[in-house]
Order: C-alpha cells, then sequence, then structure tokens
C-alpha cells in the first residue's frame, strides 16, 4: 500500500489525534491497551484499531468497548504489522497520529503533555517521551531516556532508536515518507524513524515517562529470529553504506555484531524451546564470531540453554530480588 502525499481534507469535527493500535491475536493484554488510550486526559482524539487477521477474541474485545471514538478496522487476513499501521494512517482523520503496541499502555496524560510541547513550538514534527520498558520474564523494570531533540539523524545512525509506543507525528509528515515500508519483516520502526530525520523533520522529546513497554518475548516480533534476521539484512541494504559514511566502519560493524548475536540468541531460544539442544549449543557457538561485542549476549544464551526457559526465569527473578 502506497500513502498518499496529498493531505484529505479535515472537516470542522475531525478529531485532533488519531491513535493507531494494531493488534494479532492479543486479546488477554488488550483491553488493558485500549483503555490507557480512552482514558486519556486529553480527549480530542478517534482510536483506529486495526485487527491483523486475529483468531481469538479480539472483535469480542472491540465490541464489548462503548466509546464511539473507536474505530474497528478487520483486514480478512494476517498482513504484518506494517501493512496495519499503513491501513491506520489511511484511516486517520487527524493532523496527528500516535501509534501504539497492542500490548503497551499510555500513562493518562501522555497525549496531553505531549501536545502541550507541540503547541509551545510549532516547528515540531515528531515528539517522544521516556517511556518503562517491562520484562515479562524477570519482571524487571528499566527507565528509558529520552536525550535527543531537533536534528537526530546522527543519534539514530549511531544506533538509537526509541520505541514506537512514544511517538506523536504530524500527519503529513508521514504522508511526505509514505508510511511505513511493508517489505520489512522487522527494523521498520527504525528505518520510519530514520527517514522522518532525514527528512528534516523536527524532534521533541517530553522528559518524563509516559508509556510502559511490555516485552513479552513469546508474542512479539523480536522473538522470532528469523523475520528479525531477515529485517536486519534488509536493513543493513538500506542504511549500511550510510551508517558507515556517518559513523565509521567499526561502530557500523559493532552495531552489527550486537543485532547478529541478538538474533543468534532468539534462534538458540526457540530451539531450546523445541527440545533442540544441540541446534541450540551450536547456536551458542555461532556468537562467537561477534566477540567482544556478543560477551552479555553469550552469557544469556549459555543460561538459557543450562537451565531452560523456567530456570532462566527464575534467576533473573532471584537476581532482581538482590538488586532490591
Amino acid at each position: 500500500m502506497t500513502l498518499s502525499n496529498t493531505p484529505t481534507g479535515l472537516s470542522p469535527t475531525s478529531p485532533l489525534v488519531s491513535v493507531v493500535v494494531p493488534t494479532f491475536n492479543r486479546a488477554d493484554v488488550l483491553p488493558r491497551t485500549l483503555q490507557s488510550v480512552l482514558s486519556q486526559t486529553f480527549s480530542d482524539i478517534e482510536l483506529i484499531v486495526v485487527d491483523d487477521g486475529s483468531t481469538d477474541r479480539t472483535a469480542e474485545v472491540i465490541h464489548n468497548l462503548k466509546d464511539d471514538r473507536l474505530q474497528y478496522i478487520q483486514l480478512p487476513q494476517n498482513c504484518g504489522g506494517n501493512y496495519a499501521r499503513n491501513q491506520g494512517i489511511q484511516a486517520s482523520r487527524a493532523d496527528f497520529v500516535a501509534f501504539l503496541d497492542s500490548d503497551d499502555e499510555w500513562l493518562p496524560q501522555k497525549l496531553e503533555k505531549q501536545l502541550a510541547l507541540i503547541n509551545q513550538d510549532p516547528s515540531i514534527s515528531v515528539i517522544y517521551c521516556q517511556y518503562d520498558e517491562h520484562q515479562e520474564m524477570s519482571g524487571q523494570r528499566t527507565l528509558n531516556p529520552a536525550p535527543y531533540e531537533g536534528d537526530v539523524f546522527q543519534p539514530l545512525l549511531n544506533g538509537w532508536c526509541p520505541a514506537l509506543s512514544t511517538f506523536l507525528i504530524r500527519r503529513t509528515a508521514l504522508q511526505a515518507i509514505k508510511g511505513f515500508d511493508e517489505s520489512l519483516p522487522s527494523f521498520q520502526d527504525y528505518d520510519l524513524f530514520l527517514r522522518l530525520a532525514q527528512a528534516a523533520n523536527k524532534f521533541a522529546a517530553v522528559q518524563t515517562p509516559l508509556v510502559t513497554k511490555y516485552v513479552h518475548n513469546s508474542h512479539q516480533v523480536s522473538g522470532n529470529w528469523q523475520a528479525k534476521k531477515q529485517g536486519l539484512e534488509l536493513f543493513q541494504a538500506r542504511w549500511g553504506a550510510t551508517m558507515k559514511t556517518h559513523v565509521g566502519e567499526q561502530t557500523y560493524q559493532r552495531w552489527v555484531a550486537k543485532h547478529m548475536a541478538f538474533v543468534k540468541l532468539r534462534q538458540l531460544q526457540a530451539q531450546m524451546n523445541s527440545h533442540q539442544r544441540l541446534a541450540a549449543l551450536g547456536c551458542w557457538l555461532d556468537m562467537i564470531e561477534f566477540l567482544p561485542w556478543s560477551r552479555k549476549t553469550m552469557l544469556k544464551g549459555l543460561a538459557f540453554c543450562l537451565l531452560g526457559s523456567d530456570g532462566y526465569g527464575k534467576i533473573t527473578n532471584w537476581q532482581k530480588g538482590l538488586a532490591k
């Protein structure tokens, strides 16, 4: 799908913010996500849920929500998150578009605080915020800062990539770059941010954590090592030369090594969950190629091989308890 460059005429009754939530088989956590949008202190919104071919109770969850601001788009089959988000952008009517993953959660003042910053500086096209990352397996919470503003192209090329669920973007800026690239099975958020920055859009940040990002390895595309590997290869083909030019060969190779080691970790975990211990150990040995940048990932992989998923979870929870 290609997004039109021509802005659609907005009616006087159009909301100021369109919130796009793509979802696939997350009926168990979707109510929490959607309620965090509908409970925003800034209420002039439309909530567009794009159901990417779910086969669970997603439709029932949506129909149980009684709110005139809710729009439900059902896709006939699973087409991927990029296509679903582009469908949401296409259906949006507002000047600003926000994105929220269907297992993440906004704090009540998320939109209010971001719009207040835009009101102070109308030249802002893209605004994000700090967020807390909640690890499913360990229960650990990590605060992620919002360190860069203005021209953020160089920091992005250096490897910085914030969470999409924190973003509020002018609709015209999204249309100008044709939305999300549907050919990418992963790294689509990173690619979008780079293209927005490359197009000279001004970024701004709210220095308050206003989003909770939940990491569920069993659900997220980051848990699909094949998609991660293919996305990394496509991303390198598109941005590799530019990254090398701006950050240098060594920094670029370090970035690649860290991500390749992460792909191997995801492959290892999938093989352990399928009771393929020898194959998992082979993946762990493959990480040696990416030393010294793969040391932490190798330690995680070794622990997973030796302890399995349940044992690894117990160890990480124990470490969390010691840290308190």
